[in-house]
């Protein structure tokens, strides 16, 4: 099956040799996306939330700039480095999903740069 990667000024900047977002078929895969400030391209400033919200916003930004929205999500993983920031992750979570959130595992890793969380989705195209 063949497949379409996703890049350009509309997608967040990626950190590495990697697309941020392959579509294939319906399914639209999303690279992990940190707290990354678009406009400077360091970690955001604030506390865990206001890192994982940029986190998010992200995310967000990935989806839109390939026809979606946190609305087609269906599964993301959950990357943090410390157990007691689930709460703010569960808070985080609620926001960006009011109903129907997606399927979703999280796990305690070490990340590169001084990031504490990054989120990576699958996504059904719309359409």
């Amino acid at each position: 099956m063949a497949h379409t990667t996703f890049s350009g000024d509309s997608m967040p900047r990626v950190l590495g040799h990697y697309s941020p977002a392959v579509g294939s078929g319906n399914l639209l895969f999303l690279a992990a996306q940190g707290g990354i400030d678009q406009e400077t391209g360091r970690r955001v400033d604030g506390d865990f939330a206001a890192e994982c919200r940029q986190t998010m916003a992200n995310l967000r930004q990935a989806l839109r700039g390939c026809g979606a929205d946190l609305s087609d999500v269906v599964r993301t993983t959950v990357f943090y480095t410390d157990i007691a920031d689930l709460d703010a992750i569960n808070q985080v979570y609620r926001e960006a999903f009011p109903a129907d959130p997606p399927a979703r595992s999280a796990v305690i890793v070490q990340l590169p740069g001084g990031m504490r969380v990054s989120i990576d989705a699958i996504a059904v195209l719309p359409g």
